[in-house]
């Protein structure tokens, strides 16, 4: 039967004759177990490292030491074993995560010999280094997806037992708050302005959909009437096996989802399925652009090349930014289609409970969703003093006071036209 207990006796033959010893798993295979221990000279250390280690085995820690790892070994592992579980764009990031540790620990270099000291050091290091082709330090954004799989990589390790504990799990995410916004919050204004500057019905599908259900870039083109329920008014994200006529598509994580759409997305997708051109099964492709996409999907899946969803489309960059300028849009950063998810996300964030936006956005954790979407704007801290007014003199002095700030107003999506 396994032993679990701590024990602690002397041994006067030893210079150090306080022994603690500690048996690690059962193996079935043996029908033993690794015996332990440790000698001290004084009985107070001893005892005090036994009702530790009792502490800690009762709470279910690993018993047995670490493995010995390397660091080139266990990246490797960590990537085979993983990698279906992450679409083609996610696996090259986890794996540039895997070469920076590499590189900065050294591919022989023991995982269970990386200190909570050298990851933090690795850290400080990564957020020093500039982008190659541009020299800028990388935003905190990034430094904070860096540091995401760092800690989930070592969570793993931890959990395979070849490390105690995770050197990571101490360092704090980067806070992200006003000054670090560099991307342009897309107003419902800003909005309905490009409706107006979008040149067909096309685009105007585009910029519904892309606003009001913060689909990702390469969730929205490889929308197809299947991914449409208009009997609930809703939008379904969901996975796809490829096919001869129709690439893959993967949900991020491997996660689907349902997406609430207002009835004015509605009314332009019914709008625009009645007059669409024939020939492409997706919404928002036109029958060239499928073929193009078509051809490249066979090219890939002939030669066993993977497939990114991103693949689908060019040059909507491009197209947006001249429908805004004929929008009349004074931008306050950089406008882009994953510009349009961080508006929606933020529009939910201001109107509904963090644990709903989180569902909507497709996170897997909260604190995701609470560290971008938690932006202090002056609207906000406009509000707040309204309602601390509002609680502090009631409903009829607040009327009845000149000086009282106006109630701003933080709109929530709504609908269109």
């Amino acid at each position: 039967m396994a032993t679990t207990k701590v024990s602690c006796r002397k041994d006067p033959r030893k210079k150090h004759p306080w022994v603690v010893r500690w048996f690690g798993e059962y193996d079935p295979a043996t029908d033993k177990q690794r015996r332990y221990s440790k000698s001290f000279r004084l009985k107070r250390d001893a005892e005090r490292l036994q009702a530790e280690k009792q502490a800690e085995f009762d709470k279910g820690a690993q018993r047995d030491q670490p493995a010995r790892i390397t660091v080139q070994t266990f990246v490797g592992k960590y990537l085979a074993r993983r990698k279906h579980e992450w679409s083609e764009k996610t696996r090259r990031l986890i794996a540039d995560v895997g070469i920076r540790l590499i590189e900065h620990f050294g591919e022989d270099t023991l995982l269970r010999s990386i200190t909570p000291d050298r990851a933090s050091a690795f850290w400080s290091q990564a957020k020093l280094k500039g982008n190659k082709s541009t020299g800028q330090q990388p935003s905190r954004s990034t430094m904070n997806g860096l540091l995401r799989d760092s800690k989930t990589m070592f969570k793993y390790a931890v959990e395979w037992g070849y490390i105690a504990a995770n050197p990571f799990g101490g360092i704090r995410r980067l806070r992200i708050g006003k000054r670090s916004q560099t991307w342009h919050y897309i107003t419902p204004h800003d909005y309905r302005a490009l409706l107006k500057a979008a040149p067909d019905l096309r685009w105007k599908v585009l910029y519904a959909l892309a606003y009001t259900s913060a689909a990702r870039f390469g969730e929205l083109f490889h929308l197809t009437v299947d991914n449409i329920d208009f009997g609930r008014g809703r939008l379904l994200i969901k996975s796809r096996e490829g096919t001869d006529k129709l690439p893959p598509f993967q949900a991020k994580d491997h996660e689907d989802r349902k997406i609430p759409l207002p009835r004015h997305t509605l009314r332009l997708l019914s709008g625009w399925l009645r007059v669409r051109p024939k020939g492409s099964p997706f919404i928002l492709l036109t029958p060239e652009r499928y073929e193009r996409v078509l051809e490249r999907w066979r090219n890939h899946r002939a030669s066993g090349k993977p497939w990114v969803n991103d693949y689908m489309v060019n040059n909507t960059l491009t197209r947006l930014n001249v429908h805004a300028k004929h929008a009349g849009l004074e931008l306050d950063g950089a406008l882009t289609m994953h510009g349009f998810r961080k508006s929606c996300g933020q529009n939910w964030a201001d109107n509904l409970p963090m644990n709903v936006v989180k569902e909507l956005m497709g996170h897997a954790n909260i604190a995701t969703t609470a560290e971008y979407y938690s932006t202090v704007t002056d609207d906000h801290e406009v509000h707040a003093q309204w309602v601390t007014e509002a609680i502090t003199f009631g409903t009829k002095d607040r009327q009845s006071d000149a000086r009282m700030t106006p109630e701003p107003k933080i709109s929530p999506i709504r609908s269109v036209g």
